[in-house]
């Protein structure tokens, strides 16, 4: 059975499920709101939703206020956009290396220097490590263009560099701006809240398992896993709910989405590819949460248990308590410039955690590409079958979608020339696979040591959700295609 002996072996609270009590909704005692902290979520919220969803004119065409923000920036200076990206990718080399020395006993700093610059949050693996290092080095080496004319050629370093490193370095603060807004000014309350309804009948999840899943998508999959670990150490989930979470619901972000839709030249369609992406990812996981391995997985707890209460009442009576819970926690959150500013701050560290990973795999795979049929090789088998389902440009999707389940933005580098279709199917597919083998996979297996999640596990789950999310986002596309959204 799947990861049987090791559930079996694991100690636990409770091997029984709990069944859990139901409460009206009129039995919840609302907030006094007060005009501030209403006006504050209101505000918060219209401010992130614009900037992420809100289509606008500007040159001629249809595209999203973030995209302007990117375009305007890098008109401003190219020169101070590349010394920023460059400096988060030092400082993630810089900022990995002191962390892996410190927790490996090789050079110990102090307490304070541990807590100012947050030096778990840069703990890693050896290859890990590694790969952000040389990321580092291959920034330094770009910018002086020194280096061997193979390695640097056109091709190969506008990609890597142009298309990927700096929309990573730039999307990603920007954005996380925005969704910090919504984050910890109730959106992610307001929006979480409403879809409970629908988590326990769809997916059978607690309905508190949407603000996970809404920390994911307008934060990053680590926040969710960091409310889905918070939760479970609580005893709000029991095992089998925290693997259905993580694997199902703890997908792209919207800015990272974002990032790979700027790469693609394709944020003009961005709210439509967000809508293809939110229903194909809800569509796999209803399916996934109830078949094997995850329908075999224990309902068992690390902590006393504590399930939700099962919430009765009207949409009307939802939509109040769902704007309560919003307005409840923008009153009790920062102010408007400081989530922001917070927001940046969070996204710095989390563009300089990756940027060297997917530079230096994009490096590696874009060599690959441009001197090696390696990629035509592993994607053959899977051309037919983009040709069955109608998709533009078969090689260019079938290398996208096995190069996106390495690390996320790879999967972009091989459809940037592909038909618009293929782009947005691409995007649909890698967006939503939640298990990457260069970033959540490792995070998950980490954070999640006594559910456990193993690779093997992680890697056979990977298979079924790209299984599919293949015809999903196929028919999806096509739809959107055919009346004209694409």
């Amino acid at each position: 059975m799947f990861g049987g002996q090791a559930w079996e072996d694991d100690e636990h609270i409770s091997g029984e499920s709990v069944t859990p009590e139901e409460k009206s909704i009129d039995d919840v005692d609302f907030i006094d709101k007060g005009w501030r902290a209403t006006l504050k979520f209101i505000v918060a919220f219209a401010t992130g939703a614009f900037v992420f969803l809100f289509p606008i004119q500007w040159d001629g065409q249809t595209t999203i206020p973030l995209d302007v923000m990117m375009t305007l920036l890098q008109n401003a200076s190219m020169f101070a956009v590349e010394m920023f990206t460059l400096g988060l990718l030092i400082a993630g080399g810089v900022f990995t290396t002191i962390a892996e020395l410190h927790y490996r006993r090789v050079y110990t700093v102090s307490e304070r220097v541990e807590e100012w610059f947050e030096l778990d949050y840069w703990r890693t693996s050896k290859p890990f490590w590694a790969l952000r290092v040389i990321g580092a080095v291959l920034g330094v080496a770009i910018l002086l263009e020194a280096g061997p004319g193979w390695m640097f050629a056109d091709p190969v370093v506008g990609t890597a560099w142009s298309a990927l490193a700096i929309t990573v370095a730039l999307v990603i603060p920007l954005g996380a701006i925005f969704v910090n807004l919504l984050a910890e000014l109730g959106g992610l309350q307001f929006i979480g809240t409403l879809a409970q309804p629908l988590m326990r009948p769809f997916f059978n999840l607690p309905g508190r398992s949407a603000l996970d899943s809404a920390a994911s998508w307008l934060g990053s999959f680590s926040i969710g896993y960091y409310l889905t670990r918070n939760v479970f150490d609580r005893g709000g989930y029991n095992k089998r709910e925290v693997f259905v979470i993580c694997t199902c619901f703890a997908t792209a972000n919207l800015g990272t989405v974002g990032a790979v839709a700027a790469v693609l030249e394709i944020l003009h369609l961005f709210p439509i590819i967000v809508a293809l992406y939110l229903i194909a990812t809800l569509i796999v996981a209803a399916i996934l949460a109830r078949i094997p391995p995850l329908s075999t997985v224990p309902e068992e707890y690390v902590a006393e248990p504590n399930p939700e209460p099962r919430f009765t009442g009207t949409v009307g009576d939802y939509f109040r308590f769902a704007f309560n819970e919003g307005v409840k926690t923008a009153k009790k959150g920062d102010s408007i410039a400081r989530a922001s500013v917070v927001g940046f701050i969070d996204g710095m560290k989390l563009a300089g955690m990756i940027i060297g990973t997917v530079l230096t795999i994009a490096m590696t795979v874009l060599l690959l590409e441009h001197y090696t049929a390696f990629f035509a090789y592993i994607s053959a088998p899977f051309i037919p079958l983009m040709n069955i389902l109608g998709i533009p440009d078969p090689q260019m999707a079938a290398t996208g979608i096995i190069a996106g389940g390495a690390e996320y933005f790879i999967g972009a580098t091989m459809v940037v020339e592909a038909d618009v279709l293929t782009q947005v199917f691409v995007v649909i597919v890698t967006s939503g696979q939640a298990i990457f083998i260069a970033a959540s996979a490792p995070m998950m297996v980490d954070m999640f040591d006594d559910v456990p999640m193993r690779f093997r596990d992680l890697l056979l789950l990977l298979v079924l959700r790209t299984a599919f999310l293949i015809p999903v986002a196929a028919a999806l596309t096509h739809a959107a295609a055919y009346v004209g959204l694409i």
